[in-house]
């Protein structure tokens, strides 16, 4: 049975497949709505420079995607795969979460700024709520449930796990080795 951060990251990868296809294939379907703008537009009239940021922000998903597949599963340098999977989402996180709130108390007086447009300020705040969450699994996770990134979600951890068992079993047919021939 997969562990609890097994399933999450399983989880996580199946959450943003709909996201890469709409942001990669679909960008003015995605952005539109998320626009502020006074009028309506066409995707014609939409700004290639959005749509331009739009895709690449879905190729950087797809590129992220892999990598919490990748450390789906059980192995000797399964925790280290993990962690450095939560530590550069969370990052992400973590650095786009200001942004988007600096964005959504900038737009609120869009008349007042040299260069208006951007998202709106519901866009922006929906954008962090949306990954507040995540932030805070990740802090949760790293804070008070770091056992879950071991071998077999940390079920183990009084015991030794089959990973823990191989390396020692690894180790001690190494000094055995270098012992006969003394």
């Amino acid at each position: 049975m997969p562990s609890i951060i097994q399933t999450a990251f399983f989880f996580e990868a199946l959450v943003n497949i709909p996201a890469i296809v709409s942001l990669i294939f679909y960008p003015e379907s995605t952005l539109r709505p998320a626009l502020a703008t006074k009028s309506l537009f066409s995707a014609a009239e939409l700004n290639q420079s959005a749509t331009f940021i739009a895709r690449c922000a879905g190729v950087l998903i797809l590129a992220l995607t892999p990598q919490l597949l990748l450390a789906l599963p059980d192995s000797k340098d399964c925790v280290g795969k993990r962690k450095q999977v939560y530590w550069t989402l969370g990052l992400g996180e973590a650095g786009l979460i200001p942004l988007f709130v600096w964005e959504a108390f900038r737009a609120s007086d869009q008349e007042k700024l040299e260069w208006p447009g951007g998202l709106t300020r519901r866009a922006a705040l929906l954008c962090a709520g949306v990954l507040i969450s995540p932030l805070a699994w990740r802090v949760f996770v790293f804070g008070w449930k770091e056992h879950w990134f071991g071998p077999e979600g940390g079920r183990g951890r009084g015991k030794r796990t089959s990973a823990d068992q191989a390396d020692t079993d690894d180790l001690v047919t190494r000094w055995s080795l270098g012992r006969k021939g003394q």
